[in-house]
């Protein structure tokens, strides 16, 4: 996922969409946003809007808030671990994550199976494993965050 792709993803993803997140950008118009958003001529999406819109959507939940920082970290090479949050989850959550993880996997694994099966790789064949990828990343981050908040949980509470 690029990063432009996943900041749209989270302005989609966020409450009201659009309309509802430009304004609270300062000196943001949901015109001025949405050209930034399709790469108009002249306008850029700049980094601070981006790191913003990333901060409300985490605030809110959204399960497209860690994909800015995702596809940024992923352009530098890296893999982004989420802190937990300190929420206590339940034990289904951590199994819902690992669900998804394991389907995303398997998502991943069948492409790339049948890319290779004439031995050569094309432009949209790649491109496809790297969304593929992209998204098994993001249930990874999933996991590892309902297994720490599980462990969060589980530990005895400090005196306040």
């Amino acid at each position: 996922m690029n990063i432009r792709d996943a900041v749209r993803a989270m302005v989609h993803g966020y409450p009201g969409g659009l309309g509802s997140l430009a304004p609270r950008l300062p000196r943001k118009t949901a015109s001025t946003l949405d050209k930034e958003l399709r790469g108009a001529h002249g306008f850029k999406l700049g980094v601070d809007d981006a790191a913003e819109i990333a901060g409300m959507c985490f605030d809110v939940g959204t399960p497209e808030a860690l994909d800015f920082a995702t596809a940024f970290a992923e352009r530098m090479g890296c893999l982004l671990i989420p802190l937990p949050k300190g929420v206590s989850p339940t034990n289904v959550q951590a199994v819902r994550a690992l669900a998804e993880h394991s389907r995303e996997n398997a998502e991943l694994l069948a492409s790339v199976c049948e890319t290779l099966a004439d031995n050569k790789v094309s432009d949209n064949e790649l491109r496809e494993a790297q969304r593929n990828a992209a998204e098994v990343v993001k249930s990874v981050q999933q996991l590892v965050a309902a297994l720490a908040e599980l462990n969060l949980a589980g530990k005895p509470q400090g005196d306040a």
